[in-house]
């Protein structure tokens, strides 16, 4: 297979990956909605969360900006799944707890999610799913070297162009 064939074979392999909206299966819930119901669910199970997380380290930690987060915490607010308050000592800054509901939504949309996961790895099969998931990790550390090493505007990409 010429090298063009291959380029062009993993990023249309690529784009399918992207175009895959697991989404449809969660009831309600947006994948960012999900992530930062994770997140949550990860400071309550770790018992740092009697006081609430600051919005902002929700956006770190599902690698966000605060305003966008802030937008999903509205919604979210909104559907009952989280509350969120001023600090008492700066009433500037904005902390979020989950409700009962939100912990319900959150197991539920794990549980959904690994459901799914599994009947995808049984018909994979172990042995090849491993070994998919070597390759794709493997490639995914080669294309972020490249990353790394390539310097914006010199040229490389030029030849993907026309993909």
């Amino acid at each position: 297979m010429r090298e063009e064939e291959i380029q062009e074979q993993m990023f249309r392999a690529m784009f399918r990956l992207k175009r895959v909206n697991v989404e449809v299966l969660l009831p309600d819930v947006s994948c960012g909605e999900l992530k930062v119901l994770k997140a949550l669910r990860h400071h309550l199970d770790s018992g740092n969360s009697d006081e609430g997380v600051y919005v902002s380290r929700i956006a770190e930690e599902i690698h966000a900006v605060v305003p966008a987060v802030s937008r999903l915490l509205k919604g979210m607010e909104s559907k009952g799944y989280i509350v969120r308050y001023a600090d008492t000592n700066d009433r500037r800054s904005i902390r979020v707890q989950l409700t009962d509901c939100g912990v319900q939504k959150e197991q539920e949309c794990v549980r959904i999610l690994k459901n799914y996961s599994a009947r995808v790895i049984r018909r994979m099969g172990d042995e090849q799913m491993f070994e998919f998931l070597n390759l794709f990790n493997r490639m995914v550390d080669v294309m972020q070297e490249e990353l790394n090493e390539t310097e914006k505007g010199d040229g490389i990409c030029s030849k993907f162009s026309d993909i």
